[in-house]
């Protein structure tokens, strides 16, 4: 025994922390038993030569702790004194000499390295705090720092104690030596750029065994350090089971003054199968019920399983994540996108956990942006943690239909890679014409179709071409409100809906789109349902529960006006409901038909040549037309995108953090588009006091070309002269800009 304390946190001793941390791993590793087997089988080693690895690194990942800077930073912060933290160094690479030469004792035990020759426990614990690429730019202060001298006492007791843990599993810790290593030394020679990692990773016949083999170390090892410093458990996976999802379905469907019974046939099909499911049904027909019951029968099955589920849009993703929360109870559901953080009231030290662990998909359920699963694919953020949560999930994609080429390949490439791992995917959509569904079925090949057949003969509403502009429609909208209907107008662009808007204001209507700041913006979400008049751009198209009596709109992409079609009688409990579609604009061919395809064109001749009594199955008929031919897979994006997903793997070698991070987007747009704060706010957002992180809450995101000419930078915040009105959003300074102004 040593007289001497060592600590780890500063209301933790080391021992007390490697022991927590060492309960959470037996807890973790239980839960991922299934992923731990699946991934021992795919690249072969057996599940108990992978668990004595990431043990491993679970109790050596603090030993560089043991060190005089580190301990005279705990002390310091014990007795509430300053401390220079230039004086500090960083303690997991004192860890990487220790748990190297651990990896390297552990192999020569066991007659097998988990891959090739590469120490991938050693590179699991330099990376749990920091980056890690071949600069070392995360440790560009030690670079020049004189090696720490350590407590060598210390560092004996923290290896006696692995010992005994390691005995405790039945397990034998090597033979580690102590020594006085030269810790920046020591990485620079396997992953600085003259370090051996290249040839090692280039060595290896299935790149893919290091990437996903890295991920699942370092994953456990963020659970174990993670779990074992907040002192607490979260459950794995959710304990809710179809009975339970029946009920709470039968109380919001009586809150929504919604008939339901029972299931319909098409969501107990989705909820009887298992394995991957590509989904295809109208609006209104419960998708998202039978994709939930769907989720937890294959849960079930691939025993403590998570459930992701993914949309296109922050808003989307905001209204299920609180229908979820619903379901299966507030803290099991976490939510992932830019903005999440302000939909949380706890303002303490808890939220930064939280939204750590909802970044991550840690929580038993997730809802997320599909944004945050695919830049794990860029090796971006807590890409470990994602990778591994994600490889044991159910995932549903809700609208897969609605993204652009450069994102869809991105998605395939992501269908592909996790499929592999063992994830159960659920793609869903009213509109997927024929195109879509072969290039999923491809990337899936096991996946079962399931339609709605029973809808396919009904008719919700009756549509009507209007050879004029939208604008032309303002005394038929007037007329429609004053009768008592509930009107929804739908434009293709933010400033046609601002200028609807302001023609309309003495009917107090609500303006929705997405130009405006995060708290502005919930607010009209809460009226929006109620509303007696709602002009709105296409940001209504998806996953909007809400129900509306007639329509009028620019003639959009035929599987757009379908989804804005659903808008409409969505109960499908009215008789009179009509869809108006009006001739687009040229922005709107900006937007929709960069190429000059004729796209709208040809979307607006086949509803025009079409009777007005159009049944669910005569919609699919018109969106198969127009995009008969269509090949996505040829398309200059979604050839670049599946390169880049391949490229990043490859580059990256399997283990290294992206550095590029603005430069691999999951979102491709001709009008780049960056968050600014209206420069009105500047007194609000500057004042003293105000918290830095809340400055989110008054962005708004403008064109770039725009931002350059009108931005005035003050102390690293962008602010941006601009017309901003709560009720209008923002608009261009110049009103001869105005036209200009898209999503």
């Amino acid at each position: 025994m040593t007289s001497q304390i060592f600590w780890a946190k500063p209301d933790q001793t080391y021992d007390q922390h490697i022991t927590a941390a060492y309960h959470a791993w037996k807890s973790t590793v239980s839960a991922k038993r299934n992923l731990i087997k699946r991934t021992s089988q795919r690249f072969g080693f057996s599940e108990d030569r992978f668990l004595k690895s990431s043990l491993l690194t679970v109790v050596l990942h603090d030993i560089g702790k043991n060190i005089v800077p580190f301990q005279e930073m705990m002390n310091a912060k014990r007795d509430g004194r300053n401390f220079d933290y230039k004086e500090n160094y960083r303690h997991e690479l004192e860890s990487y000499c220790y748990v190297f030469r651990g990896a390297m004792a552990l192999s020569s035990q066991e007659g097998n390295n988990l891959v090739g020759k590469i120490p991938l426990e050693a590179l699991a614990v330099l990376g749990h705090h920091k980056r890690i690429d071949p600069s070392l730019d995360s440790f560009h202060r030690e670079a020049v720092s004189t090696k720490p001298p350590i407590y060598k006492e210390g560092i004996i007791s923290a290896l006696s104690l692995a010992g005994e843990i390691f005995q405790t599993e039945g397990y034998t810790l090597p033979e580690i030596p102590v020594h006085d290593y030269d810790p920046y030394k020591e990485v620079s020679k396997l992953i600085g750029y003259d370090g051996i990692f290249t040839k090692l990773f280039e060595s290896e016949t299935n790149p893919d065994s290091v990437r996903t083999t890295y991920s699942l170390l370092k994953a456990i090892l963020h659970y174990s350090d993670w779990l074992g410093s907040a002192g607490t458990e979260i459950p794995y996976s959710i304990k809710n089971d179809a009975d339970d999802l029946f009920r709470h379905i039968e109380h919001h469907c009586a809150e929504k003054k919604i008939a339901f019974s029972n299931l319909r046939p098409f969501q107990q099909e989705c909820a009887d199968t298992k394995g991957h499911v590509i989904a295809v049904a109208p609006t209104g027909s419960g998708k998202t019920e039978a994709a939930l019951f769907w989720a937890l029968n294959n849960m079930r099955e691939m025993q403590d399983a998570k459930l992701i589920y993914l949309l296109p849009t922050m808003v989307t993703a905001n209204s299920i994540f609180l229908r979820m929360e619903e379901y299966f109870g507030e803290g099991n559901v976490g939510l992932s996108h830019s903005t999440a953080t302000f939909l949380m009231e706890n303002e303490e030290e808890s939220v930064g956990r939280t939204v750590l662990f909802d970044k991550s998909f840690i929580k038993p359920a997730t809802v997320a942006t599909v944004d945050q699963l695919l830049m794990a694919g860029f090796n971006s953020g807590k890409w470990t943690l994602i990778e591994a949560n994600a490889a044991n999930s159910v995932v549903i994609i809700d609208e897969i239909h609605s993204y652009e080429p450069w994102t869809l390949g991105l998605i395939i490439e992501s269908l592909k890679h996790f499929s592999k791992m063992g994830t159960r995917f659920m793609l869903m959509s009213a509109t997927l014409p024929k195109y879509l569904i072969d290039l999923f079925e491809r990337a899936l090949p096991d996946a079962k179709i399931i339609r709605d057949e029973s809808l396919l003969a009904s008719c919700r509403n009756r549509f009507q071409t209007v050879e004029k502009t939208i604008d032309d429609a303002i005394p038929d909208i007037e007329q429609s409100v004053i009768a008592g209907k509930k009107t929804l107008v739908v434009v293709n662009n933010v400033a046609k809906c601002q200028e609807l808007y302001e023609k309309l204001r003495h009917l107090d209507p609500i303006c929705y789109h997405s130009k405006f700041t995060f708290d502005d913006r919930r607010i009209k979400e809460i009226g929006i349902d109620d509303a007696r008049l709602l002009i709105a751009t296409q940001v209504v198209e998806v996953s909007l529960d809400i129900d509306f009596d007639v329509m009028y709109t620019e003639c959009a992409p035929p599987d757009a006006l379908v989804q804005r079609a659903g808008r409409v009688n969505r109960r499908r409990t009215k008789t009179n409901s009509w869809i108006y579609i009006y001739r687009h604009s040229k922005t709107s061919d900006r937007i929709y038909d960069q190429n000059s395809t004729g796209l709208l064109s040809q979307s607006f001749e086949n509803f025009k040549n079409s009777h007005s009594e159009l049944t669910e199955s005569d919609l699919i008929s018109i969106v198969e037309t127009v995009y008969k031919g269509t090949d996505i897979e040829g398309s200059e994006h979604f050839v670049d995108a599946s390169k880049r997903y391949a490229e990043v793997h490859e580059t990256l070698m399997g283990i290294f953090d992206n550095p590029n991070k603005f430069e691999d987007k999951t979102r491709r747009v001709e009008y780049l588009q960056v968050p600014v704060i209206p420069a009105q706010f500047r007194g609000k957002v500057t004042a003293p006091g105000f918290p830095p992180p809340k400055r989110r809450l008054y962005e708004v995101k403008m064109p770039y070309w725009y931002v350059r000419k009108h931005k005035e930078i003050v102390d690293d915040i962008t602010f941006c002269e601009m017309k901003y009105d709560a009720e209008i959003g923002a608009s261009f300074a110049d009103d001869t800009e105005l036209s200009s102004l898209i999503i």
